[in-house]
């Protein structure tokens, strides 16, 4: 039961592609077949127990011509598909107003043939106006047709229950899918465009080598540190010694690999003491909120320590690499490029005095 449940529901879904709203169009449409095809099912064996249908034997071909429009969601697109089921409902509608009078709820189809006709096109606004006019016009006529005209068969009161609440189930049952299928669309939508929107903020802000805060948000980071925080931070910048060499004599993916590999542990480091950034090329600029000069200085000390002993590997080949660092300590009234620049400064003093240590 569970695989003629299962291939049933693939056969429903054939060809249906959550990323195109035609073919959610097309989903949508098989299932109000479906429903209606239900209805239509329902009102044979009232139809056959009350004498209805013996009264209007050409009703029984409704159902092989509603299954045949069922198969065209799988060969037309959604406007053809559209007028076709249009045409279908709007023919019953009539034709069941002349059989049974105005007063049994078949008028009320227009409204879903309303909500689902907007789906069928989007920028065709003209169009879409002139159809909801037809239709407009069409209710008005088929209200004033009901009220003169004497219906073919005659229904009984408990006959006419019958028929309005079956009417009613329909009409709800096929609400729901066009409201569930398209609410589920429209919160798949938002969805995916909240995520594109998150990854575009993460490229922006991310080095796509290392996956640390580019030099973009660090600078934003700074300057809201700057208005935030009242009390003292520290910021030091690191730059990879002989790094330069590295690239020329084991090649650029060499190279590569030494900055995501002291990347990994930066981050790793900096995780519960502040934040760090790849500030461009071999650089690193790293920022101690709270900390004083000296309190930074020993992270950044403890770090240089340990990339010094850190082995990187590629292919094959390990080699270990040192690092040069300079702390600055913020003061107030500090620019971020000021600030920087010191930081820089005494970086390039320890570069110049033997490499492999840290200045503050």
């Amino acid at each position: 039961m569970n695989k003629k449940e299962m291939s049933l529901r693939d056969y429903i879904y054939k060809g249906v592609s959550f990323e195109s709203e035609e073919s959610q169009f097309l989903l949508m449409m098989r299932m109000y077949y479906l429903i209606t095809a239900a209805y239509i099912i329902a009102f044979y064996i009232f139809g056959a127990i009350s004498g209805i249908l013996m009264k209007v034997p050409i009703l029984l071909c409704w159902l092989p011509l509603h299954i045949g429009c069922f198969f065209t969601t799988y060969r037309c697109d959604r406007r053809v598909v559209f007028h076709i089921f249009s045409g279908g409902i709007l023919t019953w509608l009539i034709y069941s107003v002349y059989l049974m009078g105005e007063d049994y709820g078949a008028h009320y189809f227009i409204y879903p043939l309303m909500v689902i006709s907007f789906f069928a096109t989007y920028r065709n606004f003209k169009g879409k106006v002139i159809y909801m006019s037809f239709l407009l016009a069409l209710n008005i006529g088929v209200y004033y047709f009901g009220k003169t005209h004497i219906p073919v068969i005659e229904i009984t009161e408990t006959q006419g229950d019958i028929i309005n609440i079956m009417y009613t189930v329909t009409l709800f049952l096929c609400m729901f899918v066009i409201c569930f299928i398209f609410s589920n669309t429209n919160q798949s939508a938002l969805e995916k465009l909240n995520e594109y929107n998150a990854r575009l903020k993460r490229e922006a802000e991310t080095d796509a080598l290392t996956g640390l805060m580019n030099r973009r948000c660090m600078y934003k980071a700074l300057e809201e540190n700057m208005l935030v925080q009242k009390s003292v931070f520290s910021v030091a910048i690191g730059d990879i010694d002989f790094f330069k060499k590295i690239n020329d004599t084991k090649g650029h993916n060499f190279g590569d690999e030494v900055l995501k590999v002291i990347s990994t542990y930066f981050n790793e480091f900096m995780e519960d003491k502040g934040i760090v950034c790849r500030w461009g090329g071999e650089e690193f600029l790293f920022l101690f909120p709270s900390h004083k000069l000296d309190e930074a200085y020993e992270y950044v000390l403890e770090m240089k320590e340990h990339i010094e002993k850190l082995p990187v590997t590629y292919n094959g080949e390990t080699i270990s690499v040192t690092m040069t660092f300079g702390v600055e300590e913020y003061k107030a009234e500090t620019m971020v490029t000021e600030l920087i620049n010191k930081a820089d400064d005494k970086l390039y003093s320890g570069k110049t005095s033997g490499r492999n240590r840290v200045i503050k």
